[in-house]
């Protein structure tokens, strides 16, 4: 070889850099390896069961952690939106050995005589589908106070106690109730009490799954007891007014992504999102929209939605795509989405979009607005639908089977949500 021949270097002897990706949510630059599985549409909404298009990999784990956390839960557990999601799902509801209803909460215990509440514990009250009580006293959190169920990971983690009041000795009754109940707290550290006596079973008998009470516990189920037998608990929702402000903006670049793709990113709406989804001090987010409780009227929020289902509406208006998010035809939030020159190959640009989610059956419907109009109006019939309808039919008839609730609730007198 000459002296003055260039030294040749093998590829493999060149420091390669690690492939990276940008997070959706954060705008940061990653390495692959902190790439992570999110659903655009949360799956308490139905998301698992959402196209692949709204499966994205571009989202690093420490957003998907914080977020899911501090945003998605914040929606999730509020007040309204646990019990419309509980109201939505006894429409398609056709009996035990299916999906699990969830439960109502009536909000936490404000004045109940007898009942012991240790210092930085809630009392929490909610309803199982057969008119059970059950009375969860559990950590409470500053921080999450508007949370039903508070801080979710507080749940797995911290000590807490259930007393489980059954209101039926109907078998039907009672395994849906049952079924509601450990579905809700399948994953609480939590001891469980049992309220009620076995007929024909030797006094003490435990039902599999309870814990035998401790004096204490005895006292607080007797204070319990007492309160419904007057018929009366007075629990008090909490709200919070701003719960939705950080969902909706990750809902649009969740959304957003998933139907415009890599153009959508760097878009002034996904700016604008983001700015809504880390607020600060130095700048506000400009994004256009209204909440939940921005005085939709009973015609667009009947329209914009399905019975039973999360509705995700997409139209264009003017110069920009507009999204609505509807539970249930209720409350529904509408929000830009994108600007007009985008183009998206799941949507006609003139007849607009939409995807209806029901979390009760894990079955979705994506289609063209003008057709899930047309079928809602009785216009035009789609199969889709007619298969949720006949659903729906057979959840009526079922609720019409089952023995009435009692003559007088445990509770009927909860207070006026708490707002902040």
């Amino acid at each position: 070889m000459s002296s003055a021949q260039a030294h040749v270097v093998s590829p493999s002897a060149i420091e390669q850099k690690p492939p990276v990706f940008r997070c959706l949510y954060c705008d940061l630059e990653k390495p692959k390896s902190e790439s992570t599985l999110e659903h655009a549409i949360p799956q308490f909404l139905g998301g698992a069961q959402a196209p692949l298009h709204y499966k994205l990999r571009n989202v690093c784990v420490r957003c998907n952690s914080i977020l899911g956390l501090h945003v998605d839960a914040s929606y999730a557990r509020s007040w309204t939106v646990t019990n419309g999601l509980a109201v939505a799902a006894r429409k398609l509801y056709i009996g035990p050995g299916g999906i699990p209803l969830p439960l109502v909460c009536m909000g936490i215990i404000q004045n109940m005589p007898g009942l012991a509440v240790p210092e930085g514990m809630a009392a929490e009250y909610w309803i199982g589908p057969s008119g059970e009580s059950i009375v969860w006293i559990r950590s409470d959190n500053d921080l999450m106070y508007w949370y039903s169920g508070g801080n979710p990971i507080d749940k797995k983690t911290k000590p807490s106690t259930l007393y489980y009041l059954p209101t039926t000795a109907d078998r039907l009754g009672f395994q849906m109730a049952m079924e509601a109940f450990n579905d809700a707290f399948k994953k609480a550290k939590a001891r469980r009490i049992f309220g009620a006596e076995f007929l024909d079973a030797p006094a003490g008998t435990l039902y599999p799954g309870f814990d035998a009470p401790t004096d204490a516990e005895r006292g607080n189920l007797e204070a319990i007891q007492q309160a419904i037998a007057n018929g009366l608990i007075d629990a008090q929702a909490r709200f919070n007014i701003r719960f939705e402000d950080r969902f909706i903006c990750k809902m649009v670049l969740g959304v957003g992504y998933s139907l415009f793709g890599e153009p959508f990113l760097d878009t002034k709406t996904a700016k604008q999102a983001r700015l809504g989804l880390w607020p600060s001090q130095a700048q506000t987010s400009q994004l256009r929209g209204a909440g939940s409780f921005g005085g939709a009227d009973a015609t667009f929020s009947s329209l914009s939605g399905y019975p039973g289902a999360v509705v995700i509406m997409v139209l264009r208006t003017g110069h920009h795509y507009a999204m609505s998010v509807n539970v249930d035809q209720k409350m529904p939030f509408t929000t830009e989405l994108a600007p007009g020159t985008l183009s998206s190959p799941h949507i006609n640009s003139d007849h607009g979009y939409a995807l209806l989610l029901f979390p009760q059956l894990r079955h979705p419907v994506e289609l063209e607005l003008p057709t899930m109009l047309a079928h809602k109006l009785g216009n035009q019939a789609h199969p889709d639908l007619a298969l949720v309808d006949v659903k729906a039919q057979q959840a009526e008839a079922f609720n019409a089977t089952l023995p009435p609730l009692p003559a007088r609730p445990p509770s009927t007198a909860a207070k006026s949500p708490t707002v902040s």
